[in-house]
């Protein structure tokens, strides 16, 4: 009489196989959420990066044009040249001389109106600020909000101002709020009267 084996796994070879499928898989899983992270807050980076650049070359165009005329940090000041002094100066509001005034700036949920706001005012990360020109509206666009704006002005031969502005992505849909808050951008750049 002939037995017949038939070949088939036991228990424990299956179990174990289920255990190095589900390791493998999710090892898998872990890393295309972890590129797609780094893609996503790459590609915010850029958003960012490019969109200060802008800001930064339309007030160098200006200074460059037109001078610079005092910075504040008060709510009230207006751009008046007499009070602007040989000292170091810094504050969150940068006037030139055509008239064109650069601020920090949140839009008031009732009127939907811009106004001009410090640097305490722009912290939880639901807020959004933007740098502000009254002349020529925001400077920045809707992917960006400011958390910090500041001008520092000093007084050598040639006048210069060193801005520095710390940016966060604005809340947008389908980027994770975990991403948002670890995504902040220091820029800062130095524009003078006068290119060098």
């Amino acid at each position: 009489m002939k037995i017949n084996k038939k070949s088939a796994f036991t228990l424990i070879e299956v179990i174990v196989s289920l255990a190095i499928f589900s390791i493998v898989i999710t090892s898998i899983i872990w890393i295309y959420i972890t590129s797609s992270d780094i893609i996503v807050k790459s590609d915010i980076n850029r958003k960012m990066q490019e969109n200060l650049k802008n800001v930064s070359n339309t007030i160098a165009e200006d200074i460059r044009k037109n001078g610079i005329l005092w910075v504040s940090n008060s709510l009230i000041d207006p751009c008046d040249f007499t009070l602007w002094s040989n000292n170091y100066k810094d504050g969150n509001k940068l006037c030139t001389k055509s008239g064109n005034t650069y601020y920090l700036a949140k839009k008031d949920i009732l009127t939907w109106i811009y106004t001009r706001v410090n640097n305490n005012s722009c912290w939880n990360i639901a807020d959004k600020c933007v740098i502000y020109n009254l002349s020529k509206w925001k400077l920045t666009n809707s992917f960006i909000s400011i958390k910090s704006l500041k001008f520092y002005l000093s007084n050598d031969k040639i006048p210069k101002v060193t801005l520095s502005i710390l940016a966060q992505p604005s809340i947008q849909k389908g980027v994770k709020i975990d991403l948002i808050k670890k995504s902040k951008l220091i820029f800062q750049t130095t524009i003078s009267e006068r290119p060098f």
